[in-house]
């Protein structure tokens, strides 16, 4: 049996890519679904209805924000990005060497 595919909004199969694939009655298959966001899409939390074989699933993405609830209850753990500490470490140098210009410049200012 060939199983076939229909989103719903059905523009989101344009951002879907699944390979066909046929399934004999009584048998399993292991079907990848890939997730291509177009390069002008926009940030947010979103959802598909996927059909296949008449076997309906809810595919929730999110694109520039957190991973949707569903995701996270599923034990879905976000890849590892830049920590908001590099941030720190990038701010702190910087106070530092106005402090010490500050300093010098009231020093020199007495002189």
């Amino acid at each position: 049996m060939e199983v076939t595919y229909s989103a719903n909004p059905g523009e989101a199969m344009s951002w879907l890519k699944i390979s066909p694939v046929e399934v004999l009655p009584g048998e399993t298959a292991s079907i990848p679904v890939t997730l291509v966001v177009p390069s002008n899409a926009g940030s947010g939390e979103n959802y598909v209805i996927l059909t296949a074989g008449g076997a309906h699933f809810d595919v929730r993405f999110s694109v520039g924000v957190p991973p949707p609830q569903e995701c996270v209850a599923a034990g879905y753990t976000a890849p590892a990005g830049t920590s908001p500490l590099v941030f720190l470490w990038l701010i702190v140098p910087v106070v530092i060497i106005l402090g010490v210009f500050w300093v010098w410049r009231r020093l020199a200012g007495r002189e």
